[in-house]
């Protein structure tokens, strides 16, 4: 049995509700292992707007299991995976700098492994076998026990296709909550929360002061960047070689 669990996507610009990205190509990777046997996921609440695009985007039904006060969403899914044997979710969600640790806090509740980046899966008997992204194009083979749960990467080649029928068609339905215990005086309230994410950082870029025909000839020209660099004296020394370059080229005014 195969599951993928969905969030509530936002656009990261204007909070507009849609499908998250690397949930969307989790739910398409998953199609392509089990067929129409997945079980798509959601925690939180059934009039989620962003479900709907799920739904158009091939979910077929989606089942949405609320949080009751008390318990945090590893505590509940935890409970409601624990006879699941591939457990599929996106990267990260689409809610700020807090996103990403959520297969890796989901993995060590129910003490099952967890693979990032993952672009393909196949499943042998027993045994997933997985091809991993790695930086700079490199990709790399990997073998996991089942039960496990994967992080799927948004690069995955996946064929994603939007169909308003689908959108109207699909079902959204309620689940019970499968929660092992009561509610001790030690838990807590939980700490995941939908938040606009913050506008990206500027890199800071110094300031142009060759000729425009030297511009214009490194434009057309491949050649070697100009710089320092401290491989010398001690780390002082090093901070001030990096403090005086800012200086010269006015990108901090102290």
């Amino acid at each position: 049995m195969a599951a993928v669990l969905v969030s509530a996507g936002r656009h990261p610009f204007t909070g507009t509700p849609r499908a998250c990205r690397g949930d969307a190509v989790a739910i398409a990777l998953g199609q392509r292992i089990v067929g129409d046997g997945l079980r798509i996921i959601h925690a939180g609440a059934i009039d989620e707007p962003a479900l709907k695009d799920y739904l158009a985007l091939g979910a077929g039904t989606i089942e949405v299991v609320a949080t009751p006060n008390g318990y945090d969403t590893v505590r509940v899914l935890s409970g409601l995976l624990k006879d699941v044997d591939l457990v599929l979710a996106g990267g990260r969600a689409e809610s700020g700098a807090g996103s990403g640790l959520f297969p890796y806090a989901l993995a060590k509740a129910l003490g099952r492994p967890v693979v990032a980046n993952v672009l393909d899966v196949e499943i042998e008997g027993a045994e997933a076998r997985v091809r991993q992204f790695l930086p700079k194009g490199r990709r790399r083979g990997v073998a996991v026990s089942l039960p496990a749960i994967l992080a799927v990467h948004p690069l995955t080649q996946v064929r994603l296709g939007y169909a308003y029928a689908r959108r109207l068609s699909g079902r959204i339905v309620a689940v019970s909550p499968a929660i092992d215990g009561q509610l001790g005086a030690g838990a807590r309230e939980s700490p995941w929360t939908v938040e606009q994410t913050s506008r990206r950082p500027v890199r800071l870029k110094a300031e142009e002061k060759r000729p425009a025909h030297e511009r214009m000839r490194a434009a057309v020209i491949s050649e070697a960047k100009g710089g320092v660099v401290a491989f010398e004296g001690t780390s002082v020394d090093k901070a001030q070689v990096v403090l005086n370059y800012l200086r010269n080229h006015r990108l901090i005014e102290f």
